[in-house]
C-alpha cells in the first residue's frame, strides 16, 4: 500500500511553529491511497494535475508515502476544508485539513506534536508520523 500526501506549509506565524495543511480523503480522516502498480512519483504528479494542484518541487517518497509540496494559490479555494465537512457527510470528500507543528530544536514543551500521535490517518500512520517525515527545520 502506498499513499500520496499533498501538503502546504504556510509561512510561520510564530517562531518555531509551522501551519501544515494536508490534503486527505474520507472527510479529512485518511491518507489518499495510490495504486502501486504504477510509478508512485509519476502517479502523484498525475493526481496533482488532475486535481489542479501546482507542485512546488518534485514529489519525494519516504517509506510508503509520496509527499507533494503544493503551492498555495487562489485555486485551492475550490476545495473543501475539514471544517466544512462534518463527520458523516456523504459522500465523503477529499479536503484540506490544518495542523500546527512545533519545531523547537528537538523539544516540544507543550506536547503539541505528541498529541497528534493519537490521530490516525491509516492503519500504520498517525498525523505525528506523517508530519515527522516532512523537512520542517526552521
Amino acid at each position: 500500500m502506498m499513499y500520496i500526501l499533498p501538503f502546504i506549509r504556510l509561512p510561520q506565524r510564530a517562531p518555531s511553529f509551522h501551519q501544515i495543511w494536508l490534503f486527505l480523503e474520507r472527510n479529512g480522516t485518511h491518507l489518499i491511497e495510490l495504486d502501486v502498480s504504477e510509478n508512485a512519483v509519476d502517479q502523484a504528479k498525475s493526481f496533482a494535475e488532475e486535481n489542479g494542484l501546482i507542485l512546488d518541487t518534485e514529489p519525494t517518497v519516504v517509506s510508503d508515502i509520496v509527499y507533494c509540496s503544493v503551492k498555495s494559490s487562489p485555486e485551492l479555494g475550490n476545495f473543501f476544508t475539514w471544517q466544512e465537512t462534518p463527520a458523516g457527510t456523504t459522500p465523503p470528500r477529499e479536503v484540506w485539513r490544518s495542523f500546527l507543528w512545533a519545531s523547537l530544536e528537538g523539544t516540544d514543551p507543550w506536547n503539541l506534536n505528541s498529541l497528534m500521535e493519537s490521530i490516525q490517518l491509516s492503519d500504520s500512520h498517525s498525523v505525528y508520523s506523517v508530519l515527522s517525515g516532512l523537512d520542517l527545520k526552521d
